[in-house]
């Protein structure tokens, strides 16, 4: 070979090398986020009716657990059906808190207050998920009457409702409760739909409606510290409870369209704009008094059938009438976030994700607006009672198809049970080992406030004593210029989080040079101290600080502290001499408890739990584990009351234990 080709054989492979090294390099900034569902007691709280402190514990213990996995943002659910997990003066405490519909907590707390305070502790964002149409997931066995007897109740639900109103009758409805009189279906009756006798949902053509929705928001808006506003995919009903499954249902909303036409003659496209008239008057009052608040929406993945070409099934354009092309285009939101619950596919699959995410992406950019694709982790996890569970590799690939993009800027997590408690085949040591080993910030938007904050002050790094690795570093919170920050309603935006910065290297760096690289951003948190355990290393430590504002602009740095030279930081820890499975904890329990094992050796470990017949109810753990004490939270929401088999297995050895389930 000649030099010539050995010289340029050379460039090629640099080349191909920086490139790969660039695809592998984690983000700086990635939107790392997770729904924690409320409804029906899914993600938290356990159950309604449990007391406050063990609540307030639990979603404490929650949020630790999704820091550690590198989430840095999270999407709480704070209305589910008409209700609130919050203290509002319009509509009810959810039972879902409590146990009773419209049962203030006892002693008082407000959640969405605590959360979000606790959020931006760990320097985590809070945007409040609400639904803003449902009314009833099923319907109470009085509410027909009050509806059939209510004289503005439209004409067209009297026929659909009769079957309802029987005065003798003693049946109830199953799973059905009574609602509050703070309740819509209460106060407002006249504005319900009732589909299929099922479910209940507000008019969404009703100008009434959409002020009053805009109400509850902006209530919420106001008065709490929230990172941003966040849209389910419940717009009008799903299948089997959707406009067109019957006559009936299609004639619902006749006298609405006829009384507010608004110009048009096809009531398909009239339903998707009483949608898209709603979110822009919903981000118009945002930007009013608070333009820092993200307001994002996350739609059913398919936006029509066959588009992108080769994909086809329910489509959330002609079914639940939400565009959220509409949507990016009239730029009425900040981020979208479609729904894509589906697995890469081989054969050309109706649904495939990467197709659909690289499609939802160039619409995104193409109107300025960001995108973070919603991973379906449900079905990764042995928990999901699913006939088509994911591989176990399906969601990492997906995350690393996202990064490949330069047009998707993160990643949403349904649900944050699968990181928190259940298996999800090993994700949440995937996050932490792997994807999300790095803190990240969340994305900047180009369109909100860029004005980089005041730097901290006073950088002061502590060595401890005893523990050589470890640092303590502290500083003061920089200056906040009122005037600039306050919106034109006078609401002020004081928020500030920071970023910790380390560095190894012989003399002081270039802070404004290493704030380039993610291997040097070792934390995001929203106090103005933090403890670092650092790795050894022949050169000195250095850390520095910036302040971030919340759209994640950054101050220059403080000029770097020396930490010193780390030899090892290996604690001595004691070995289990032989391996043991502690009884759970608690015992009886409903529905979540503590399984902890101890293991003398590194080594592929299972923990699996059975029901008395023998058959094999989820697998806790199945993965290669070290030698140690762990812990695993088995969640058994989704099981009956009764005795269950948990197994412990490494190699040969093999051991069980019962457990009580009462609900």
């Amino acid at each position: 070979m000649s030099f010539k080709k050995s010289i340029l054989l050379l460039i090629v492979s640099l080349l191909a090398g920086s490139t790969l090294a660039q695809q592998n390099e984690p983000p700086k900034k990635e939107f790392r986020a997770t729904w924690m569902a409320t409804v029906i007691n899914l993600d938290w709280p356990a159950s309604g009716n449990l007391p406050v402190r063990f609540q307030k514990e639990s979603l404490t213990d929650r949020l630790d657990d999704l820091k550690a996995a590198g989430i840095n943002t999270l999407y709480f659910q704070i209305r589910t059906e008409g209700d609130a997990l919050y203290d509002s003066d319009t509509e009810p405490w959810s039972k879902y808190l409590t146990g009773e519909e419209g049962v203030a907590p006892d002693p008082y707390w407000d959640p969405l207050e605590f959360v979000i305070e606790e959020a931006h502790k760990r320097g985590m964002e809070l945007h409040a998920w609400l639904n803003p149409y449902r009314a009833m997931r099923t319907i109470p066995d009085d509410f027909s009457q009050k509806i059939f007897n209510n004289e503005n109740i439209d004409e067209s639900l009297k026929p659909i409702l009769g079957r309802y109103y029987d005065a003798n009758s003693k049946n109830k409805l199953p799973g059905t409760t009574a609602r509050d009189s703070l309740h819509v279906a209460n106060k407002h009756p006249e504005w319900l739909f009732v589909m299929n006798d099922k479910i209940a949902i507000m008019n969404p053509g009703l100008p009434e409606v959409m002020e009053y929705n805009v109400k509850v928001v902006m209530d919420v808006v106001n008065r709490y510290d929230v990172d941003g506003i966040h849209f389910d995919d419940y717009f009008y009903p799903y299948p089997p409870n959707h406009m067109g499954s019957s006559n009936k249902n299609e004639a619902l909303d006749d006298s609405t369209f006829a009384q507010y036409p608004r110009g048009f003659d096809d009531k398909d496209d009239w339903r998707r704009n009483n949608i898209d008239l709603f979110v822009e008057m919903l981000h118009d009052s945002i930007q009013v008094v608070k333009p820092w608040v993200k307001f994002g929406i996350s739609p059913f993945g398919i936006w029509k059938s066959g588009i992108p070409q080769g994909t086809s099934g329910m489509d959330a354009y002609s079914v639940i009438y939400g565009d959220g092309i509409a949507w990016l285009e009239q730029r009425t939101i900040d981020y979208i976030t479609p729904q894509l619950y589906w697995a890469f596919t081989r054969f050309g699959t109706a649904q495939d994700y990467g197709k659909l995410a690289d499609w939802w992406a160039e619409q995104a950019v193409a109107n300025d607006r960001h995108i973070y694709p919603g991973h379906g982790l449900y079905r990764s996890s042995s928990s999901t009672f699913s006939n088509t569970l994911f591989d176990a590799d399906e969601i990492p690939r997906q995350i690393r198809h996202n990064r490949n993009n330069e047009n998707i800027s993160g990643s949403v997590f349904f649900r944050s049970s699968n990181i928190t408690t259940y298996s999800s085949k090993g994700f949440a040591d995937s996050l932490k080992t792997n994807f999300y080993k790095y803190a990240a910030l969340q994305p900047t938007m180009a369109w909100k406030d860029t004005t980089a904050p005041n730097s901290p002050q006073n950088l002061v790094v502590n060595r401890d004593s005893e523990k050589e690795y470890v640092f303590e570093l502290s500083w003061d919170k920089p200056e906040v210029d009122m005037q600039t920050k306050a919106s034109a309603t006078g609401h002020v935006d004081t928020l500030i989080k920071y970023a910790v910065y380390r560095v190894d290297a012989g003399s002081s760096p270039n802070t404004v040079e290493e704030m380039e690289s993610p291997y040097n951003l070792v934390a995001v948190t929203g106090e103005t101290s933090y403890t670092d355990i650092a790795p050894p290393s022949e050169e000195s430590h250095w850390y520095f600080v910036t302040a971030v504002s919340r759209n994640n602009v950054e101050s220059e740095p403080t000029a770097a502290a020396e930490g010193g030279i780390v030899v090892s930081n290996e604690e001595v820890e004691e070995t289990p001499e032989q391996i043991s499975l502690s009884q759970n904890y608690p015992n009886p329990f409903n529905p979540v408890t503590r399984i902890t094992f101890d293991l003398p050796n590194s080594g592929f470990t299972t923990l699996k739990v059975f029901d008395m017949l023998g058959r094999q109810v989820t697998e806790l753990v199945s993965r290669n584990m070290t030698a140690g004490e762990h812990t695993v939270n088995f969640d058994a929401s989704e099981l009956s009351s009764g005795i269950y088999i948990y197994q412990l297995n490494m190699g040969d050895v093999s051991l069980t234990r019962k457990m009580t389930l009462i609900k």
